[in-house]
């Protein structure tokens, strides 16, 4: 079996029954068989919206060989997919850091901040940014002004009125250039 097959595979099973498939995943990485501690283990992943199924590492090793060069990705096609997005602008205002808790107890941080940029026809446009756990690292030093890359999954939600609000939850981010050096 090839790689193409084995990803199309690994997709319709995600699909059909996504938390056999995280279960599964899990029993065959950690080497827990026990189905009720794996029945545990899925609800407190789905419940922590913190917890990624891969090592972090995964993102870092990616994101180094993208910026090297070594992967090529059509955007338009993970956009559509995925709701991926890279923007390119500068710090509105002042990045806020807050430690949350998720419902096991266990202590996080997360950044916020407005993005600005511009779009096709020159307007400003502000995006709701946030960073959680280690991607704060990058984040919880930047101030108003920093010129910044982002590449995240924007993420929709309606609130009690009805209204829709998005936010982009980061994924890799870069200080293209400080406030100070812009001058």
């Amino acid at each position: 079996m090839e790689y193409k097959d084995i990803r199309e595979n690994l997709e319709e099973m995600m699909n059909d029954n996504y938390k056999d498939f995280i279960k599964a995943l899990v029993s065959i990485e950690k080497g827990v068989n026990d189905e009720k501690a794996l029945e545990e283990v899925y609800v407190l992943y789905m419940n922590n919206d913190t917890t990624d199924l891969l090592s972090d590492d995964f993102d870092y090793m990616i994101d180094d060989m993208k910026e090297q060069g070594k992967i090529v990705e059509n955007t338009n096609e993970l956009e559509e997919k995925d709701d991926l997005i890279n923007l390119v602008g500068n710090i509105a205002g002042k990045v806020e850091n807050l430690e949350r808790e998720n419902a096991n107890g266990e202590k996080f941080k997360v950044s916020n901040f407005s993005l600005v940029s511009k779009d096709d026809d020159g307007n400003k446009v502000y995006t709701n940014c946030s960073a959680y756990g280690d991607k704060t690292k990058d984040i919880e030093n930047l101030k108003q002004g920093d010129f910044v890359k982002i590449f995240g999954q924007v993420k929709t939600s309606i609130d009690n009125n009805g209204r829709e609000h998005k936010n982009v939850r980061i994924l890799s981010s870069k200080l293209l250039k400080a406030k100070e050096q812009v001058k």
